[in-house]
């Protein structure tokens, strides 16, 4: 289903290539044709606090989860690791995403 129409979706591309300008922001696309990827356990965050301590949060099916145990937090950076190299480069992401908006 749609939402928005072909100029919010292209607004929102817009807005995806700006923030992937930024010297803070990587945007990478994890292709369809990647099947099964790393990132399909679903979404999660690794922070860094002011003491250099990496914890973890995940949320799903209505319940949120810190990480905090080393080892747990080291599951989760590899999981990231790996999303990572099966994702499109940052370049690779940005020509497609300029592609999607060309389409619409």
């Amino acid at each position: 289903m749609e939402i928005g129409g072909p100029d919010v979706m292209r607004a929102q591309y817009q807005d995806l290539l700006a923030c992937a300008k930024r010297p803070n922001v990587v945007v990478q696309v994890m292709p369809l044709k990647q099947g099964g990827h790393a990132g399909l356990q679903g979404p999660m965050k690794l922070s860094e606090t002011p003491e250099q301590t990496t914890l973890g949060y995940m949320e799903g099916n209505g319940h949120s989860t810190l990480v905090s145990k080393p080892e747990d937090v080291g599951v989760l950076a590899r999981r990231y690791a790996m999303i990572r190299s099966q994702a499109l480069r940052p370049e690779e992401t940005a020509v497609l995403i300029e592609q999607l908006a060309g389409e619409l």
